[in-house]
């Protein structure tokens, strides 16, 4: 019995050990971007949180986690997500998130010279933090200007994204954060058929090779 005790032990650290999780120091935010109020979110309050890792982690299986914000007092700025939300695995992903500010005001945007944290609770309840600071740095808007064009706009069932900087990846985002097409054109255009998803308002995530991101309204009718 013992040693039945002891083999199936060896077994379960083997197999934590094996799959493992996430390093912290991988996590990486990209950009964030405020929201403008919409007739979905009349109140204003959220903002647009993209996510990756710096390296390749394929034998993390603790893809899931509550995302909040703190501040350097240690002040949650930010209402967490859930424990539901969906990390990022690849390099290559970057995962979209809508967070709200946790604000009794309305209409805010995310705290100009933030110095604070991204907090990551995974089910496994491994915590990482990762730092963020934009005090050097100014939040980008949601609706940023950029050497691109999204044409027809409003369009019915295809969209051609035309840029003069090479396109890395283009997301596309519905009003409830969840990604409903993604690609990468590695290109300086690119077509996306839309005609499956229902009519409303879309956000076209486009980061460049260049490192830079930007984020554009498309509505479907």
């Amino acid at each position: 019995m013992k040693k039945i005790l002891f083999i199936s032990f060896f077994i379960l650290n083997l197999l934590g050990h094996s799959y493992g999780q996430v390093s912290c120091e991988d996590y990486k935010i990209v950009s964030i971007f405020d929201i403008p109020p919409t007739p979905q979110t009349p109140g204003g309050n959220y903002f647009l949180l993209l996510l990756t890792l710096d390296a390749d982690n394929l034998n993390n299986i603790d893809i899931y986690a509550n995302l909040f914000f703190t501040n350097d007092l240690g002040d949650t700025i930010s209402i967490p997500t859930g424990p539901s939300s969906t990390l990022p695995r690849y390099a290559s992903d970057t995962i979209l998130y809508i967070l709200k500010l946790n604000s009794t005001s309305s209409n805010q945007d995310f705290p100009e010279n933030f110095k604070g944290k991204l907090v990551i609770v995974h089910i496994t309840q491994l915590i990482c933090e990762v730092d963020y600071s934009n005090v050097l740095l100014s939040t980008n808007n949601a609706n940023t200007d950029s050497e691109i064009t999204i044409f027809p706009n409003p369009f019915v069932n295809f969209i051609r994204i035309e840029s003069d900087k090479l396109i890395r990846s283009i997301l596309v985002v519905g009003y409830d954060g969840r990604t409903v097409d993604k690609s990468y054109p590695k290109a300086y255009s690119h077509q996306i058929n839309m005609e499956k998803l229902s009519m409303g308002v879309y956000s076209v995530v486009v980061q460049f090779e260049n490192g830079e991101t930007g984020i554009y309204k498309v509505i479907k009718i």
